[in-house]
């Protein structure tokens, strides 16, 4: 890295039939008010005209076609490029408001490997749902992320468009096994960071996560599938043995065994109750209930108040009627479309 990179901060744009979106991801990321960015757009070997877009931004932009290979394989192919000091991976289909790199880089400090922040929802049209996410309380500290990393393996994190990743992290972890390392390379490029420094929290929205059908991690009210839960759970014990290899490695001492995370809680009871596909086989709904108990009492990631009303919903899950049980789910984890009922109920939890 020569001087001049020092205060560069590179947005690496990922592309994959998102032609549609593409065009405002990167006005988005070209229109930052920090005035060194490198904007790089990966396109995943897509085939719905995106690269038409691509061509159209001429230099301004460094455009890298790839054969599809899927979002991990995209994410290394854009990193090796990446001159920056910080980096921001940025999915096509959301965008940045433009004060979010400035932003971010004034509340990053020293020893931090990444600063997160809030996304807005918006519909496939860009119209705001009023659900800014993850919340984030003024207690969530560095130091009660790493808290809740070193117990569980997790902790609150935004998906991939809300983090700036320090370069010094990024070279640690990366490339990416995209073998092991499927999907989602956010979730892994979390999972790891409080392992190797600290990761800060802001609660304020730097740009917007758009929901429209297609995506990895949310869904519309009504459009949940019980297969979403399945492959978080899968996934999650990807994510999982390679934090704990991790830990072992630079010979951090973490919880042996993790205590389960309230998602992970969840979605083992819907897939007990749910799915036929089972990847923990021999888990049961006591097992998923005990585990909630322990969550409760030695993680507390909400507070006792919260914590015993997310325990509540755990239960209703658990034992409810089926259909029931299914329909409030639907609504209650959408995240565009929720209800003013559970819209009332999340913020209810948050402010206790």
């Amino acid at each position: 890295m020569t001087p001049e990179d020092q205060d560069l901060v590179t947005i690496v744009i990922i592309n994959y039939n998102y032609a549609a979106y593409l065009a405002t991801a990167i006005d988005s990321a070209l229109a930052q008010d920090h005035p060194a960015i490198q904007t790089i757009v990966v396109d995943d070997g897509s085939s719905d005209g995106s690269r038409h877009i691509i061509e159209s931004y001429g230099s301004a932009v460094e455009a890298l076609y790839c054969p599809n290979r899927g979002h991990s394989a995209a994410l290394n192919t854009g990193y090796s490029r990446t001159r920056g000091n910080a980096v921001l991976f940025l999915d096509a289909d959301d965008l940045l408001h433009p004060t979010c790199i400035s932003t971010a880089l004034r509340n990053l400090m020293p020893g931090d490997v990444k600063i997160q922040f809030q996304l807005e929802t918006i519909d496939p049209q860009g119209v705001s749902q009023a659900m800014a996410f993850p919340y984030f309380s003024a207690a969530f500290t560095p130091a009660e992320v790493r808290r809740q990393s070193l117990l569980s393996g997790w902790y609150a994190w935004t998906v991939s468009t809300g983090n700036l990743y320090r370069r010094q992290y990024l070279d640690a972890v990366l490339p990416l096994d995209d073998t092991k390392i499927y999907r989602s390379p956010d979730g892994y490029l979390n999972k790891l960071a409080p392992l190797f420094g600290n990761v800060r929290s802001l609660a304020i929205p730097l740009g917007a996560y758009r929901v429209h059908g297609r995506n990895q991690w949310a869904s519309a009210a009504g459009a949940w599938d019980i297969a979403a839960a399945v492959r978080w759970l899968r996934f999650e014990s990807a994510l999982e043995d390679a934090f704990l290899r991790v830990a072992a490695h630079r010979g951090i001492a973490v919880r042996r065994p993790l205590l389960s995370s309230f998602h992970q809680l969840e979605s083992r009871i819907l897939v007990l109750r749910f799915a036929t596909d089972r990847p923990l086989p021999d888990d049961s709904r006591r097992k998923a209930i005990a585990a909630a108990l322990n969550w409760l009492l030695l993680l507390r990631t909400d507070g006792w108040a919260g914590g015993i009303g997310r325990l509540s919903w755990l239960l209703f899950l658990a034992f409810a009627p089926r259909d029931m049980a299914l329909a409030q789910m639907r609504v209650a984890r959408a995240q565009s479309g929720r209800s003013l009922f559970w819209r009332r109920a999340v913020n209810w939890t948050r402010r206790l």
